[in-house]
Formats: C-alpha cells, sequence, structure tokens
C-alpha cells in the first residue's frame, strides 16, 4: 500500500474535481442529524424504516418500532392503503432522595403511510411485534370474478 503527501500543488486537483462541495454537505447533514437534540418537535415524529416483500398470497412488510409496546402500535388497512402509528411516552422516575440529572430517552412518535399496488383483506391480516420489529403478513382481497349464467 503507497501513501502520498497532499502538497499545496495537488491539493487544488482535488477541490478542482467538484466533489469536495458535494462531501462537505454530505458530511455537515449528517455531523447535524447525529447531534440533533432529540427533544424538539421535528425530531419527535419519526419516519418508521420498513421493508415490503411480495409473497404468492400478499405482501410481507417488517417495520422497526424499537422500543415499543405493542399496545401503542395502531395499523389501519383502507383497500390498498396501509398506515402504521406508533407512539411511547417518556415516563416520569420519582426517586427517593435524588434527582434526575440527564436524560436522554424521551417520548418519539413514528409514523408511515404507504400504498400497495393491491387492496388488502383486512379481516385476514396478521400482524406481530418481536424484538422491536413489526411483522405484517397482508394478504391480497381476492378479485371478484366474472361468471357467465347459462339461460333455462
Amino acid at each position: 500500500m503507497a501513501y502520498s503527501v497532499t502538497t499545496p500543488s495537488n491539493r487544488v486537483s482535488l477541490y478542482s474535481s467538484g466533489l469536495e462541495p458535494v462531501f462537505g454537505r454530505l458530511f455537515d447533514q449528517a455531523f447535524r442529524d447525529f447531534f440533533a437534540a432529540g427533544d424538539s418537535p421535528e425530531q419527535s415524529l419519526r419516519k418508521l424504516t420498513m421493508d415490503v416483500s411480495e409473497t404468492d398470497k400478499g405482501y410481507l412488510v417488517h417495520a422497526d418500532l424499537p422500543g415499543i409496546e405493542k399496545d401503542a402500535v395502531k395499523i389501519q388497512i383502507d383497500g390498498p392503503r396501509v398506515t402504521i402509528s406508533a407512539e411511547t411516552r417518556k415516563t416520569d422516575e420519582k426517586s427517593e432522595g435524588g434527582k434526575v440529572i440527564y436524560r436522554e430517552r424521551s417520548s418519539s412518535q413514528f409514523y408511515r403511510s404507504f400504498e400497495l399496488p393491491a387492496e388488502i383483506d383486512a379481516t385476514a391480516a396478521e400482524a406481530k411485534l418481536e424484538n422491536g420489529v413489526l411483522t405484517l403478513n397482508l394478504p391480497r382481497k381476492a378479485q371478484a370474478t366474472t361468471q357467465q349464467i347459462t339461460v333455462k
């Protein structure tokens, strides 16, 4: 492996490539997001990250809900539209003879609404929350078939 020394003469080529401002903005945004205050109102509603895959009978959704109890999850199905929302509440800790010095864990809300290519059979849909991952099994609604009736 060879090492190179950046000198004033070859530093110009780094800046003239046009990539330095792009990477600079990406780094600044990542730095701001990492150190952003978690208690601010714009940070309290977080986008739910998920994976959606298609199966023979419908769709399978895996969504990350870290620290959420299953009673706090709400799932709505309206035709092909699926809405998932969840909320955690900050618990007020009371300690005898002491006080909370530093708190980073707070309340947060997750929300995601998306539309699938086919209507979902809401009566046959199943949801399971295990280890902070919500698994949805969303079967497609049976398509209405046209039938021909013979005249007697």
